[in-house]
């Protein structure tokens, strides 16, 4: 029998940004999950992932890579509630990064500007102009101003210009994430998965997985695989309907 592995992004792929899931999907989702070996890759930690989630959806991943990958846990399903850390990198910014994110937050035009614009989680830093604080409602206007003027690609062009063994990618609906070259989702696949079996079919499911989008580089390494496949979404609702349909 082909062993299926099946990856999902979390923020606009199974929920709305920064949202918890909506029930209907929890339910169809739930559902869908049984005798499938299934795991989460996302920018947010894992604290955010389960309040998003729920525990009863979490219990039943096989696995979670949280911030971009940089860490891992796995599912102990033979322990109520036992998960183990595999591994969680370290990430040492230069000390000036900060300060410039602080700059761009002050030189950005955008006139909302809420406070927590950066924040450390393991391997990684995610920023927003917008910041930490915005409502959803705030998120939302800066959601439509970035697709007009894409101020966060003019953002990435700039910081990977002046940082050569940095990497910056579209987060989440209003973010950006940083993190050494190298660590980004791509590396579940060399530090978990790798060797894995010709026969092997992996799926994974995201919404950014064009570049300059934190999905792409997973996309890309999956595509390497004779039985590896993307799926790109726009929303949890996309999501709901590709997991009905007879080609997944």
């Amino acid at each position: 029998m082909t062993r299926e592995i099946f990856l999902f992004d979390v923020d606009g792929t199974l929920t709305s940004p920064k949202q918890k899931a909506a029930p209907e999907f929890l339910e169809q989702f739930s559902d869908w999950l049984v005798d499938r070996e299934v795991y989460l890759v996302s920018g947010g930690s894992f604290p955010r992932l389960l309040d998003q989630l729920g525990v009863d959806i979490m219990n039943k991943m096989h696995g979670v890579f949280p911030c971009m990958g940089n860490a891992c846990y796995k599912n102990k399903f033979d322990e109520e509630n036992a998960w183990i850390k595999m591994y969680e990198n370290d990430f040492n910014p230069p000390a000036m990064l900060t300060r410039k994110l602080d700059s761009l937050v002050v030189e950005s035009p955008y006139p909302t500007k809420t406070g927590d614009h950066y924040e450390n989680r393991a391997g990684m830093i995610n920023f927003s102009i917008v910041g930490g604080k915005a409502s959803h409602a705030q998120r939302k206007k800066y959601v439509a101003y970035d697709a007009e003027h894409k101020e966060r690609d003019e953002i990435i062009k700039k910081l990977r210009k002046a940082y050569s063994k940095i990497d910056f990618v579209i987060g989440g609906a209003v973010s950006i994430d940083i993190f050494p070259q190298g660590n980004d989702k791509s590396q579940i696949i060399k530090r978990y998965f790798k060797p894995l079996p010709r026969n092997v079919k992996i799926t994974f499911v995201g919404d950014r997985v064009k570049p300059p989008g934190n999905d792409y580089a997973l996309a890309k390494a999956i595509s390497k695989y004779k039985n590896g496949q993307t799926h790109e979404v726009e929303s949890w609702e996309d999501t709901a309907k590709l997991l009905k349909s007879s080609d997944f």
